[in-house]
């Protein structure tokens, strides 16, 4: 196999969804910790859990939806690789067509998910939650005995969140450049070429 064969913005980016999909076990996308300890949020497509008081829990419907996603990084990630090293054949645009957006939609999705929860409990119990920086929040009565308790909050995005960026990033590049490598060259019309007329000889 020819290296100018390979699509490496394919092999790059199915390799860095792997490498993904690994980190994003151990490391959150997006964190939420409320007080001392008081309650931690930890968001990844594939790990969602939360720790309140330092204990950690995890809610089964978040749990199956972070095995879904799971099994999407890994099958994505492998068929950019196999595509990579194949972006000549008949079924190489259905397997990119099929893996280069999944980590654009899981970042979208991500971010998508924060706000509404977001504006969720803003609606719900009153309690303003920042999607980044620190901020102050007020306890809701039910849960304080009726006492006006304020906490001091902080929210960020995290650098695995940025690398699923780059992952993403580079899975669509992959796309533009198969687009441009093997598009089919323009049809040049046939010029008719001047026809002679031949007098025949007596």
């Amino acid at each position: 196999m020819q290296f100018k064969q390979i699509n490496w913005f394919a092999l790059v980016g199915g390799v860095l969804i792997l490498v993904l999909l690994s980190v994003s076990f151990y490391f959150p996308w997006w964190q939420l910790i409320i007080g001392d300890n008081l309650l931690k949020v930890n968001v990844s497509p594939v790990n969602t859990n939360f720790g309140l008081l330092g204990t950690p829990f995890i809610i089964p419907l978040i749990w199956a939806l972070n095995l879904g996603s799971i099994l999407t990084f890994l099958v994505s990630g492998i068929v950019m690789v196999i595509y990579a090293f194949n972006p000549m054949k008949s079924y190489s645009k259905d397997l990119l067509s099929f893996a280069y957006k999944k980590p654009l939609y899981a970042v979208i999705l991500c971010v998508a998910g924060l706000l509404i929860v977001i504006f969720a409990l803003r609606a719900a119990l009153g309690v303003s939650v920042p999607l980044t920086g620190t901020g102050s929040v007020i306890l809701p009565s039910s849960l304080t005995l009726g006492m006006n308790v304020s906490v001091i909050c902080l929210a960020a995005f995290q650098w695995s969140f940025w690398l699923a960026i780059v992952a993403a990033g580079l899975c669509i590049a992959a796309r533009v450049y198969h687009t441009k490598l093997f598009s089919t060259p323009k049809q040049i019309p046939q010029t008719t070429a001047s026809t002679q007329q031949i007098t025949p000889t007596i």
